[in-house]
C-alpha cells in the first residue's frame, strides 16, 4: 500500500500510485469521519429523536445512525476504521444520552469491527449487504437494551415496551442504512485520489 522515497530530508512513505504522503490521507480521512459521526449523533439525538411511525403506536423513536455510521465505515473502509468509529461513536452516544453504562463503546466498537472484517472477506459492498448488516447490528443494540432493563429493573421488560420502543427503533435503523451507506460512500469517493 505504501512505497518509499529517498531524497531531500530523508525517507518518506508515500502511496502507490498518488505521490501524496500517508500520513496526510489518513489525517483526512480520520478528520472527515468525526465530523461526519458529530455530525450523525447530533442528528440522532435531536432532530430525529421525535419520529412517529402510525403501527406502532405513534410513539417517538430514533435511528441508531452512530451505528449504522460506524458499521459501513467498517464494511467500507476496513475494520480497524470501523472499529476506531465505532469506539467514537459509542462514546459519543453514551455522552449524549446520559445512560452512563458505557455499554455503546462496546457494541458500536464489535459491529464496526465486524462488519469490517466479515464484509471484507465474505460479502460484496453493495447496499443490500450492508442491509443485513444494519439489522443485525440493530438487533444487537435492541437485544443489549432488553438486557440492560432487565437488570434495572429486576424483571424482565414488558411487551409493550418493546413493540412501541425498540422495533420502532429497529425499523427506523434499517431504513436510514441506506442514507448512512451512501453518505459513507461518498466520503470514500471524496477522499479517493484524482489523477
Amino acid at each position: 500500500m505504501s512505497r518509499r522515497q529517498i531524497g531531500g530530508g530523508g525517507i518518506r512513505y508515500t502511496a502507490v500510485g498518488t505521490g501524496r504522503p500517508v500520513l496526510v490521507e489518513q489525517i483526512r480521512l480520520t478528520v472527515l469521519l468525526i465530523l461526519t459521526g458529530l455530525i450523525l449523533i447530533a442528528l440522532e439525538t435531536t432532530a430525529l429523536s421525535h419520529i412517529r411511525i402510525p403501527l406502532f403506536g405513534w410513539q417517538a423513536a430514533a435511528p441508531s445512525l452512530g451505528l449504522l455510521f460506524s458499521m459501513a465505515v467498517g464494511f467500507l473502509h476496513g475494520e480497524r476504521e470501523g472499529g476506531v468509529t465505532g469506539l467514537i461513536c459509542g462514546w459519543l452516544s453514551d455522552a449524549t444520552m446520559g445512560d452512563g453504562m458505557m455499554l455503546f463503546p462496546l457494541l458500536y466498537f464489535l459491529c464496526g469491527y465486524l462488519s469490517g472484517t466479515v464484509g471484507k472477506r465474505r460479502l460484496a459492498h453493495n447496499l443490500p449487504s450492508f442491509g443485513v448488516f444494519a439489522a443485525l447490528g440493530g438487533g444487537l443494540k435492541c437485544l443489549l437494551a432488553v438486557l440492560t432493563a432487565t437488570v434495572e429493573l429486576k424483571a424482565i421488560p414488558p411487551a409493550v415496551w418493546v413493540w412501541k420502543g425498540l422495533i420502532p427503533s429497529l425499523v427506523l435503523t434499517v431504513l436510514f442504512s441506506a442514507a448512512v451507506y451512501g453518505i459513507v460512500k461518498g466520503e470514500q469517493w471524496l477522499l479517493k485520489p484524482k489523477n
